[in-house]
């Protein structure tokens, strides 16, 4: 192998590194997304299930009240 075919094969895979390297770059993008909106879905349900047991008590209170 030559010095030429060598320093272009070593480029090559190179190129194949930082391809390689960006895929992995925007999947763990997509991922941090995917898991930021899952977290804010959850902080949503238990704020509304929190309502929810607010409204309860609230009512339960009045009830015990009357």
């Amino acid at each position: 192998m030559t010095t030429l075919q060598s320093t272009m094969l070593s480029q090559r895979s190179g190129d194949a590194r930082v391809q390689s390297a960006e895929a992995h770059a925007a999947e763990a993008q997509a991922l941090g997304e995917q898991a930021t909106q899952d977290a804010l879905w959850r902080i949503a349900q238990n704020n509304a299930m929190a309502k929810l047991r607010g409204y309860n008590t609230l009512a339960k209170s009045a009830n015990d009240m009357a």
